[in-house]
């Protein structure tokens, strides 16, 4: 709602799967989901190689709301990180907080600092700005 304006896009589930930046295709596309029983409760994405061959960029980290708060988000994006360091060869994880959404300080808290650069950013319904963040492994 925070950063669309609208409770949930019709295209959201859409957009999510196929979302990739420029220059990439599905193989530099890695998910982590976090699951209870059978549910899903949690889902991270990595690109590998956005925006230089040495980082990888985080697309979105998704908890459901009923389990926010638990330690959930910091695990599935610890495990992220790992995956990156030991499998991808990476030295930087970059991502992009809109403005709008109050994640700032868990990004901060998980080790990551503002680069400078500013991005605008149009929802749906609310225009603002999206924040470039990065963490050096």
């Amino acid at each position: 709602m925070r950063v669309d304006g609208v409770p949930r896009r019709a295209d959201a589930a859409a957009a999510f799967v196929t979302m990739l930046p420029p220059g990439c295709d599905l193989h530099n596309r890695h998910a982590f989901l976090a699951k209870c029983d059978d549910t899903a409760i949690g889902h991270l994405h990595l690109v590998n190689g956005y925006p230089t061959a040495e980082t990888a960029f985080i697309g979105l980290l998704a908890i459901r709301e009923s389990a926010q708060g638990s330690g959930l988000g910091r695990a599935l994006y610890q495990a992220a990180e790992q995956f990156a360091w030991k499998n991808l060869h990476v030295c930087t994880l970059r991502l992009a907080v809109v403005e709008t959404n109050p994640v700032m300080s868990f990004w901060t808290w998980m080790g990551f600092s503002p680069t400078g650069e500013i991005k605008p950013f149009r929802g749906e319904r609310v225009t603002s700005r999206a924040i470039l963040m990065r963490k050096q492994l």
